[in-house]
């Protein structure tokens, strides 16, 4: 179960430079926590910043060499977004379709474990690792 921050779901519109900062860290923070949760070594992934530009939010990605959980924000939304998408190795940047994850499912401890299974089939990450 994760603790979703509010700063996720203020309104964007009007967000400034120290919002997508504190986005980003709340977002490398949260992506830390789920590669921790699925025992992912450190040279199995690496999790990248992206910073806001303009007219596009600030995004936070967790890659292995299978999967890519993203944490993105855009000024057109009302709340951060997240999605996982498959990849075949680490020059795949494009991957699979996008699977949209509400961020409401992180909050309950049934929503959070579904996640973490949905990732671990994704990634093919062994079940003797849980």
């Amino acid at each position: 179960m994760l603790k979703i921050p509010k700063v996720f779901y203020a309104d964007r519109r009007s967000a400034g430079a120290s919002t997508d900062a504190a986005i980003t860290d709340q977002a490398t923070r949260m992506l830390r926590r789920v590669a921790r949760d699925l025992r992912l070594r450190s040279g199995e992934h690496e999790i990248v910043a992206e910073s806001a530009r303009r007219g596009r939010g600030c995004r936070v990605t967790l890659r292995t060499p299978a999967v890519m959980l993203e944490v993105a924000d855009s000024p057109s939304r009302q709340s951060v977004a997240m999605s996982f998408r498959t990849r075949r190795g680490r020059s795949d940047l494009s991957g699979g379709g996008d699977n949209a994850v509400p961020l409401e499912q992180l909050s309950s401890r049934d929503g959070y474990d579904a996640l973490l299974g949905g990732l671990r089939l994704a990634a093919g990450l062994d079940a003797e690792r849980r």
